[in-house]
C-alpha cells in the first residue's frame, strides 16, 4: 500500500472563503464542520432532504482509490438533484418548474478531511451558468446557490 497522499480540493484563499460578495467569489462555498466525518455525512443527507434535494450519486473516493492501492483521507462527492415527488414541508426548491433549472443539475457537494478538520464545499451554480451565456441562467443559478449555501451551513452546525 502506498503512503497517504494529500489532496486539496479548494484553491480559494482563506480570506475569500465566505458567502458570495461579488468580486471575491470563489468557485466553491466552503465551511468547516463542527462534527466528525460520518456525522457530517448524515447531517448533509438530512439537510438535502429538508431542502428538496436528493443524492443522485455519492462517490467515496477514499474507497475507490484504496481499491487501487492508494491511501487518502476520506472524501465523498455528492451529486445532488431535485427530489422527485412532493418536497418536504417548508422546502423551497427555486426554479424547479423552469426548464433552465435542469441545466444546472446535478450540483456537487464535497465532504472531505483536510488537516484533521471535516470540510464541506458546494460548487457554485452561478459559475456554471457562465458556461451557457445565452441561456440567461443567472437568476435561477443565484436562487439555487442560495439554497445550497443554506444546506452547507446547516450541515456544518
Amino acid at each position: 500500500m502506498q503512503p497517504e497522499r494529500r489532496v486539496r480540493l479548494s484553491v480559494i484563499p482563506t480570506d475569500q472563503r465566505d458567502r458570495f460578495d461579488g468580486a471575491n467569489m470563489g468557485y466553491d462555498y466552503r465551511r468547516e464542520s463542527a462534527h466528525g466525518f460520518d456525522a457530517t455525512l448524515d447531517a448533509l443527507e438530512d439537510a438535502l432532504q429538508r431542502h428538496g434535494f436528493t443524492s443522485v450519486v455519492v462517490r467515496d473516493l477514499q474507497a475507490t482509490l484504496a481499491s487501487k492501492g492508494f491511501n487518502i483521507k476520506p472524501i465523498h462527492i455528492y451529486e445532488v438533484g431535485a427530489a422527485s415527488g412532493p418536497s418536504p414541508r417548508g422546502a423551497e426548491m427555486p426554479g424547479v418548474g423552469d426548464a433552465r433549472f435542469r441545466r444546472l443539475l446535478p450540483c456537487r457537494i464535497n465532504v472531505f478531511v483536510e488537516d484533521e478538520s471535516v470540510v464541506v464545499t458546494a460548487l457554485r451554480p452561478t459559475l456554471l451558468c457562465r458556461v451557457f451565456p445565452d441561456e440567461s441562467l443567472e437568476d435561477v443559478a443565484a436562487a439555487l446557490e442560495t439554497v445550497l449555501v443554506t444546506v452547507v451551513d446547516e450541515t456544518v452546525r
